[in-house]
């Protein structure tokens, strides 16, 4: 009877119910809750934008320490006020690579995309401009704050990930972060499945899900770039 009711519903309103069974890769959170019995206590955001995922993480792991990082002053600006109210948030006015330094970044026509990779870190025109910015690894980063551990570590950079990678490799080797979740994507501006994987997988991080596929912008719906999460073996 229940199946019944369940096939009518369904038919009814064009939807699919599923009852604690998501498939892999429709909502990360649940997948992570999935994977571990332990809290979420500790999430790093980096490449935070204007607090758009900050704030998704804040409301699915409240009571965990969340940091936040972005390098790009207009973007801080925002991503402070936008994350005013959210209880342990701690935000940090740099970016993230494979040593500690200071750069030039030039800005791009759109704020999401401005990037550290070389071949993409160029001015945009006649007039663009550029911010002199910070640059910390994740493995100086983890002592300074004195984290033991990363739960959840969130990487958006636009193309810039296998540096920020390179930039933990004592934290991978000792298997400090858990999850770790990170654009790839099938054309040049992004980093490919492979690639990541060549980084991770010799430090027990396996690819278990994709997430959030997103079509190209030509509208041909083709798929484009999307997030990959990376589990530590001894998770899976």
């Amino acid at each position: 009877m229940k199946k019944f009711f369940k096939a009518k519903f369904e038919k009814f309103t064009n939807s699919k119910v599923y009852r604690n069974s998501l498939p892999k890769g429709t909502d990360l959170c649940h997948d992570l809750r999935k994977l571990t019995l332990l809290p979420i206590n500790e999430v790093w955001d980096v490449g935070a934008h204007r607090g758009e995922t900050t704030r998704y993480f804040a409301n699915e792991f409240p009571q965990a320490t969340i940091r936040s990082f972005e390098p790009i002053s207009e973007n801080y600006d925002l991503l402070l006020q936008n994350c005013k109210k959210l209880e342990n948030h701690n935000a940090h006015n740099f970016a993230l690579g494979n040593e500690n330094t200071k750069t030039k970044i030039y800005l791009q026509g759109a704020s999401v995309i401005h990037s550290l990779r070389e071949d993409l870190n160029k001015p945009s025109g006649e007039h663009s401009k550029s911010e002199d910015i910070e640059v910390k690894t994740i493995d100086y980063l983890l002592q300074k704050f004195s984290c033991k551990n990363i739960d959840l570590l969130k990487i958006d950079v636009e193309g810039y990930e296998p540096t920020v990678l390179e930039g933990e490799s004592n934290c991978l080797a000792n298997k400090c972060i858990n999850f770790i979740y990170l654009e790839t994507g099938l054309d040049l501006r992004f980093n490919s499945i492979k690639t990541i994987s060549k980084l991770l997988n010799p430090h027990g991080y396996l690819p278990y899900a994709y997430y959030e596929q997103t079509a190209h912008w030509t509208g041909k719906q083709n798929l484009w770039y999307w997030n990959t999460l990376f589990v530590k073996e001894d998770l899976l």
